[in-house]
């Protein structure tokens, strides 16, 4: 039965010991269970009744370090095999406490108990577990003391009750899915970091035992202490979680396409394998892995000529953050460049069909023969990560005229890898670490697929330290990279988006004779991270022109130096008639490595959350006029007008069954009619505890005054063609959630999506870099251009010197872009690890060379276009050995 009174049992340590900043951490005794105690979130064991408590938490939110307004009482005990955490959250409003179900790890505004082990114990890095009132389990992987990896994933035991008094969580977390050393020879105890924290949705109250400073600068690194773990051996355990799938797949195609089958049927295996190689090394194995049951990607039309970023979805990547992520860019979101991006790994081939071919049956991605990852840290302070992964060469086959079946390699025997190692010094405050990354691929010399590099290589080094009680960070890294391979290939790469050394204004100039290109990028800053409300940083970034990472990384571009300033107050504490606020502003300028330049800006944005729980944010940005090197794409830099873009959004109470908000975007130049505004609401709604809806309308209208269109060659040189676009977009994202139990769930996901762009009013650069427009580019006249129809596409002649002659063509870039992309998953964790899944997805997806807009005519044309479906059952089974 649950427990109606608090349980007879001693008090925590009192006084505590002293963490790594100075400030004293509460202890908490460890106590060992003659009998393990049952999980069922009773708490009736006499092993509960004899353990010490941890008791008088403090508030995180929203008053720092003020009595949690709820009493909450946590005992912990260990087994040879497992440590158990018991913890009762008395609330004198039994009825007013938040119950929603969800999918595991899936965030909503419930009460939530979690509890995080320093079993390393080295200040940095802790495993979080956490229970919902409802049962729902989530976890995750705390590194760098303050930074989170939500895809790390445990198997473990849990259970809740609610009585009259609050209600309670029972925890059983088995030592194999914890790293930690042994206990001492010497029979003394082991010492790990622990803390637990309570979240009350009612009040948007988080407590925590072991106080956390309020400007979140520290976390592990501020944990309390669990003491006298005694005789306590790490297990080298085994993991073994094999899979079996079919899958179903219907298609539109015709009957004269010898490689079109109405409906496709697929079956295969694989697994994932997890090992402990030592105490403190795991190593990770995955064999033709199989990821049907994940959620695919939102529809986007991208105009400029740099990739579109996804983020990753697929587990066996999605860990390991902590140590196999390097972002290098710069600002705060990094602008997603990073030496990883594991994406690359079973990307779409990037070959095609070069022979004239009727049919064409091309791979949607390379498959991955295997995988494995090694990765864990040592009780010396030395974390250390490799990643290996196999793909296999791809081949697309194609029917030639007159019915002659052929096949072409469109993607290579492809091997990536990645090696990190990390050394923390003075308890995690300081660090040094190494990277490298290695792309081979077996390549015929001369072959269809000689544009690509042969090899790829990137090293680097990193640092940090923090100093003047860890409120104060100096960082910084250092990356080389050099790409081998044919005189084609590397002129590829000099010739992409992210070089342009084709350009007259390049440092080094287009050569293409090279078979090999070196680079270089490095970071340094400067910050007040903690201590107070202010905070503070300086930050340079230098980058070569032959930096390229993108064999394996994701990078956006290379050739500038960057120099940037930053200032931030928060306010955590209620004030006024807010909960908290903060607002920060920043400067930036870029030049390229010519000293011309590129960029100079600044911003100011600020948060809040009012006292009835609203919140919001806003901000505006500032670009002064600099070149835009990169936006005659290959040609000379052209003057880049001033700019201005804001930005903003308020959100409703989230406690509540129904949440509105919506966020928003505008922008333009200051002398030009380029114009941008967007608008995306949102309803959230919660009827009831197992059932979330949510819908999030976007709208968005672009208007251009300089879009780029072509660079076409011309006896006379090349001619940079733009023209006026406008462009309007319309999508919804919905999403329905219905949870039947902790370990049952159904989810659906759609997103109709339709894109229009006419453009008008073409032109071509006249002198890049004049400030005024009607210098910087000439108007066609109606008598130097025209439009033609052929095949049911459109193209444009342009007559240039106007001597009654076309000088060059372009395609009609006007475009409509139609597409819905739907995903319903049935997720059914029949016992701790192992899930059944049953998938529909269905993608439809048209494009019609035709710049017109009709919403209504759009979506009904949207409801016509043929589907493909996919049926999908995958069984997967943890055995734990």
């Amino acid at each position: 039965m649950g427990l109606a009174a608090p349980l007879a049992a001693q008090d925590s340590a009192t006084g505590g010991e002293t963490s790594a900043r100075g400030a004293a951490a509460p202890v908490l005794q460890a106590t060992r269970a003659m009998e393990p105690p049952q999980i069922d979130g009773r708490l009736d064991e006499p092993a509960w009744g004899g353990a010490p408590v941890a008791r008088d938490f403090v508030q995180f939110r929203p008053d720092p370090g003020e009595p949690a307004s709820e009493r909450t009482e946590v005992r912990v005990l260990y087994t040879d095999d497992a440590v158990y955490v018991g913890a009762r959250m008395y609330d004198r409003d039994p009825a007013g406490i938040i119950r929603r179900l969800a999918r595991r790890d899936e965030q909503v505004t419930t009460d939530v108990f979690h509890v995080a082990f320093d079993s390393y114990f080295d200040r940095r890095t802790a495993f979080r577990f956490a229970v919902s009132v409802a049962g729902v389990q989530s976890d995750g992987l705390l590194f760098s003391d303050t930074q989170a990896d939500d895809d790390w994933d445990a198997v473990w035991e849990s259970a809740t009750r609610t009585d009259e008094t609050g209600w309670t969580a029972e925890l059983r977390i088995p030592l194999s899915q914890l790293r930690f050393a042994g206990s001492p020879e010497d029979g003394a105890g082991s010492t790990w970091g622990i803390n637990f924290r309570r979240e009350i949705a009612r009040l948007e109250e988080v407590s925590v035992w072991a106080p956390l400073p309020e400007d979140g600068s520290r976390l592990v690194s501020a944990f309390g202490t669990l003491r006298d773990l005694r005789d306590l051996r790490p297990r080298r355990n085994l993991e073994v979680r094999p899979y079996v799938l079919s899958s179903a797949t219907r298609a539109p195609g015709t009957a004269a396409d010898p490689f079109y089958t109405a409906t496709a049927l697929r079956q295969t295996v694989g697994g994932d394998l997890k090992y402990g190689i030592t105490e403190n090394l795991t190593l990770d194995v995955t064999v033709n892995p199989d990821f049907g049951q994940v959620e695919a990607d939102p529809s986007v039309v991208n105009l400029t000529a740099f990739e579109t970023f996804f983020p990753e979805k697929r587990p066996f990547f999605q860990e390991g953050s902590d140590i196999f992520g390097f972002p290098f860019g710069p600002g705060d979101d990094q602008n997603n460049e990073s030496l990883f991006y594991s994406r690359r790994v079973g990307r779409t081939p990037q070959g095609s069909v070069t022979s004239p071919a009727d049919y064409r049956d091309v791979p949607a991605a390379t498959s991955i023969l295997g995988a494995a990852k090694l990765s864990g840290k040592t009780a010396n302070g030395w974390s250390i990560g490799f990643i290996d992964a196999l793909t296999s060469s791809e081949m697309a086959q194609f029917s030639a005229p007159g019915g002659t079946l052929g096949e072409q390699v469109v993607e290579p025997v492809t091997n990536y890898a990645v090696g990190r190692v990390i050394r923390d010094f003075r308890d995690g405050e300081s660090a040094v670490g190494l990277i490298a990354t290695a792309t081979n691929r077996r390549l015929d010399a001369g072959g269809p697929l000689s544009f690509l590099a042969d090899q790829a290589y990137t090293g680097g080094f990193d640092f940090r330290h923090r100093f003047a009680n860890g409120n104060y960070e100096i960082s910084g890294h250092l990356i080389g990279s050099t790409v081998s391979g044919s005189p084609e290939a590397i002129e590829r790469i000099q010739r992409s988006s992210v070089h342009y050394f084709q350009s007259p204004d390049s440092r080094h100039g287009l050569d293409p004779t090279r078979t090999r290109l070196s680079g270089s990028t490095s970071t340094v800053s400067f910050s007040k991270v903690g201590g107070g409300n202010w905070r503070y940083g300086l930050f340079g970034e230098n980058r070569s022109p032959g930096f390229e990472a993108n064999d394996l990384g994701f990078q956006q571009n290379a050739d500038y130096r960057v120099g940037a300033v930053w200032v931030n107050y928060e306010q955590f504490r209620p004030q006024g008639p807010f909960r908290n606020w903060g607002v920060n502003a920043a400067t930036w300028s870029g030049w390229t490595f010519r000293g011309e330049r590129q960029f100079t800006g600044g911003n100011v944005n600020a948060n809040f959350q009012f006292k009835n729980f609203w919140r919001g944010f806003a901000g505006f940005n500032q670009e002064w006029a600099g070149l835009a090197t990169t936006a005659l794409r290959g040609g000379p830099a052209l003057y880049q007008p001033s700019q201005w873009s804001s930005w903003g959004g308020m959100f409703t109470d989230s406690r509540k069954s129904v949440q509105l908000g919506a966020v928003f975007n505008a922008g333009g130049e200051y002398h030009t009619a380029t114009r941008r505004f967007g608008v995306s609401p949102n309803i959230r709604l919660q009827p009831s505890s197992r059932l979330q809806l949510n819908i999030g309308p976007s709208l968005q209208w672009n208007d251009q005054a300089w879009q780029f269109v072509a660079q076409p060659d011309a006896s006379d040189g090349t001619h940079y063609v733009f023209a006026r676009l406008g462009q309007q977009t319309v999508s919804i994202t919905t999403r329905l959630n219905y949870t039947f139990s902790p370990d049952l769930s159904l989810q659906f996901y759609a997103q109709p999506f339709v894109s229009a762009g006419s453009y008008d009013r073409f032109m071509e650069v006249d002198d890049p870099r004049a400030s005024g427009f009607s210098d910087r580019f000439r108007t066609y006249g109606e008598n130097e251009i025209r439009r033609l129809e052929a095949n049911g596409f459109g193209l444009y002649q342009v007559d240039a010197d106007r001597d009654g002659r076309a000088d060059f063509g372009f395609a009609d870039p006007d475009f409509n872009v139609k597409s819905f992309r739907s995903n319903l998953v049935l997720r059914w964790q029949y016992r701790p690890g192992s899930t059944v899944f049953l998938v529909w997805s269905r993608d439809q997806q048209a494009f019609r060379n035709d710049g017109s807009f009709r919403l209504g005519d759009d979506l009904t044309d949207l409801a016509r276009i043929p589907s493909t479906n996919i049926f999908l059952v995958k069984f997967e089974h943890w055995l734990g050995l």
